[in-house]
């Protein structure tokens, strides 16, 4: 298969992997990028090759992507599937990926519809405003198989990306750990296409939401959040001013604390960088 299937997991175990649950009765290449603090034993499995990368320092999201292009390239691969540690991917999806592939090549990105675990709600596609992202109503979506990205955008997991069209992007900005490392990429794609083939696929993925109060989980976050909403104003030459703001008011009302306003002023304003 021309194919290589990357994850990138945190502090779970290969063996967990939701996709090595079912697996086909053909050879599948997976690339894991393990961001954890202790690397861990490859597990063997019949008709899966694991190519393993240990990351001690936890580099975010956008390394990882960029070293499983290289392991692909090395490979002799021509397609890099992405995923996230909790999405539900089963193989038997590829399938349709590699249809539409035949039919749209290496001119586009090819993405799942990305859904929570009722079908209530669209998170990828999402509606993207000031680079503040809100879910589609699953009720009201309307599926198109080129689909296009004006006023929206997709997160990474699910991503199929041709390696030609990695090439042409430039790849992942590694600056960019976790925050806005799928909308930089996909803002940069959309410089050379404004539309995306949405394979009709339902992927489910949960999204991190308001867990409750843990302040030191999310007062460290927030140095992460407001560093990155500076980068990617660098690097797309644009101003992030809205999701900086509105996830500081959030905060500051949450935890009726004003320390969360010196983290905004040093890591977005004056860009102190991690």
């Amino acid at each position: 298969m021309n194919l290589l299937i990357s994850i990138v997991i945190y502090n779970k175990k290969i063996s967990d992997l939701t996709i090595l649950k079912k697996i086909p009765n053909k050879n599948i290449d997976i690339f894991i990028y393990d961001n954890s603090k202790l690397p861990q034993e490859i597990p063997t499995f019949e008709n899966v090759n694991i190519y393993y990368e240990h990351d001690e320092n936890n580099s975010g999201v956008s390394r990882a992507y960029n070293q499983a292009y290289k392991k692909a390239k090395e490979l002799n691969k021509i397609l890099l599937l992405v995923l996230d540690q909790d999405s539900s991917f089963e193989f038997s999806f590829i399938e349709q990926y590699m249809k539409m592939y035949k039919e749209y090549k290496n001119d586009y990105i090819y993405a799942p519809i990305v859904c929570d675990e009722n079908k209530t709600k669209i998170y990828s596609p999402a509606f993207l405003n000031n680079f503040v992202g809100k879910v589609q109503s699953f009720e009201n979506f309307v599926y198109e198989q080129t689909y296009s990205l004006e006023g929206k955008s997709v997160i990474n997991s699910g991503l199929m990306i041709p390696l030609k069209m990695f090439e042409k992007i430039g790849g992942y900005n590694e600056k960019l750990r976790l925050d806005f490392s799928d909308i930089y990429f996909i803002e940069k794609y959309k410089e050379l296409n404004p539309k995306i083939v949405l394979v009709n696929v339902y992927l489910k993925h949960s999204i991190s939401g308001d867990e409750g109060k843990d302040f030191a989980r999310e007062f460290n976050r927030f140095r992460y959040y407001c560093s990155a909403s500076k980068e990617i104003g660098n690097s797309l030459n644009t101003l992030v001013f809205w999701s900086s703001s509105r996830r500081l008011i959030r905060l500051v009302l949450k935890y009726k604390r004003l320390s969360f306003i010196k983290i905004y002023f040093e890591y977005y304003l004056k860009g102190k960088e991690i």
